[in-house]
């Protein structure tokens, strides 16, 4: 897991490269503008989704990498997917060895097989996780936990307390990330007080790392 004592901030921050960041010129405004907070901060660590393309993914990741670097930006790049479709496995691999990730998120439903499979393809060159969505089965996640370097979770925050998901991944040596969903943004420039509310309560719950979604993927904010 990720040494805290290292860090410019308690948990980092993960934010997903979306529609704005296509432009390298209306990125760079947002890195000096501040129109987004995380981006002027210095985001740790920038997520891009499968489903958008791989074309678009490594072009948003080239881009972004570039203007960190001038910035001397710490930045890790995390590869995550919408996908549920295990045929496509593979081609999802392809990518992960072409933008060369710190972090491969591997859906709980494709199982722990495939999860084990990643882990052995690219063995000590990305750590390979899970992501586990809202509605997935929890029973069996302790097996997951003890394969994954580390668990993206979007389940609500009395789940998470009442199955003790921060302190058991931890246990398993399983990094902990939250995914927090912020859909106001898409049409303010001001989250709710639910979303507030939700994403406080995973940083004393202690996730390592909080990730921003829908924050700007859509809408006049995008």
């Amino acid at each position: 897991m990720a040494n805290k004592s290292e860090r410019h901030r308690l948990s980092l921050i993960m934010a997903t490269l979306g529609p704005s960041t296509d432009d390298e010129k209306e990125l760079l405004t947002m890195i000096t503008a501040g129109i987004a907070r995380q981006w002027t901060d210095g985001v740790d660590i920038a997520r891009v989704v499968y489903n958008d393309g791989e074309e678009t993914i490594i072009n948003r990741v080239n881009i972004f990498r570039d203007q960190c670097s001038k910035r001397n930006f710490d930045t890790s790049v995390y590869l995550d997917t919408d996908d549920t479709d295990t045929e496509n496995f593979e081609k999802y691999l392809s990518l992960a060895k072409v933008i060369n990730p710190k972090y491969l998120s591997i859906p709980k439903t494709f199982g722990l097989d495939m999860i084990g499979e990643a882990k052995k393809h690219f063995k000590n060159e990305m750590l390979v996780g899970v992501r586990v969505k809202k509605n997935d089965d929890i029973s069996d996640i302790e097996s997951y936990f003890e394969i994954a370097d580390f668990v993206m979770v979007e389940l609500d925050s009395k789940k998470i307390v009442d199955e003790k998901i921060v302190e058991r991944a931890k246990q398993k040596n399983c990094e902990p990330i939250y995914l927090a969903k912020m859909p106001t943004l898409m049409k303010g420039q001001v989250q709710s007080r639910d979303e507030n509310f939700e994403i406080g309560h995973t940083l004393e719950d202690g996730f390592d790392i909080v990730a921003l979604y829908e924050e700007t993927s859509h809408g006049p904010y995008a």
